[in-house]
């Protein structure tokens, strides 16, 4: 039996992490794309300090080294501005769900300082169950991707401003319900736009849209190691028959610029920066 995927689009990855940042910046300016961006504090500076007006620093508290740091650190990173978006918190990753205690902290810090967080749920990469652990079991789980897990966390901390990346597909009905019920939450469509066939993908964007929710969607890339995928996604929704030209540009900027609360003189400078 063939086990290997074939894709209509292939695209290459970066040959190096120097050559990932330098094509990677290269691709956001060609398509005037302003990123938030998560990894080690250290590495997303590189990537700021290159392409201050582009990059918009993110961190994850869920992922393994950011187990170092304490909510002092936060508040540091916050104030020095190298902490602006909570991302990509992928408590999944590890076996767990979102509304676990050991985050409550973090849900709170976020509330208090006002940091907006980006939450992974829905599907991991293919065959990620099998493969994430190496030569151990791994940890993630499918089961554990359900956005209903933020329920009792926004009724909590009701002023917290999240995201759900990848709309927690393919729970687009659970997430319709979510967004319904919590009018603080929004959903991104990164890694959807350019990871799966295009007539799935538009059938799961339409729904949202057709529930009324074109205001709360926010376009992404999660481009990782392969920055031409920046490109496939931008086209993806370029192309979509059923979203007109204003449905279009606010899932491209406007619902990000209300997301993120970006000032006028911010949007100003992205105009002029353009």
């Amino acid at each position: 039996m063939d086990s290997v995927i074939r894709c209509d689009i292939q695209v290459p990855s970066s040959e190096s992490n120097e050559a990932l940042t330098t094509e990677t910046l290269e691709m956001l300016d060609k398509h005037n794309v302003y990123a938030v961006t998560f990894g080690t504090p250290e590495r997303v500076g590189e990537w700021h300090e290159k392409s201050p007006k582009r990059i918009i620093p993110a961190l994850s508290f869920t992922s393994e080294k950011s187990a170092r740091y304490t909510l002092s650190d936060y508040k540091k990173f916050h104030e020095a501005g190298k902490l602006q978006v909570f991302a990509e918190n992928g408590a999944q990753y590890h076996g767990k769900t979102l509304n676990d205690k050991a985050y409550d902290s973090i849900w709170s810090l976020a509330e208090q300082l006002d940091i907006p967080v980006g939450v992974h749920l829905g599907e991991g990469p293919p065959g990620g169950a099998h493969l994430l652990g190496g030569s151990s079991p791994s940890a993630y789980r499918v089961s554990l991707g359900s956005p209903f897990q933020l329920d009792e966390v926004l009724i909590k901390y009701p002023k917290l401003r999240v995201y759900v990346m990848h709309f927690a597909s393919p729970l687009v009905d659970e997430m319709i319900a979510m967004l319904y019920s919590h009018p603080q939450l929004y959903v991104d469509i990164s890694q959807n736009n350019w990871g799966f066939p295009r007539a799935h993908f538009y059938s799961q964007l339409e729904r949202l849209i057709n529930a009324g929710f074109e205001e709360r969607i926010m376009w992404g890339s999660d481009q990782m190691v392969w920055p031409e995928t920046i490109e496939v996604a931008i086209e993806t929704i370029q192309e979509a028959p059923f979203l007109d030209p204003s449905q279009k540009q606010k899932i491209f900027y406007t619902n990000a610029c209300k997301f993120l609360r970006l000032s006028n003189e911010e949007i100003q400078s992205h105009k002029d920066y353009n």
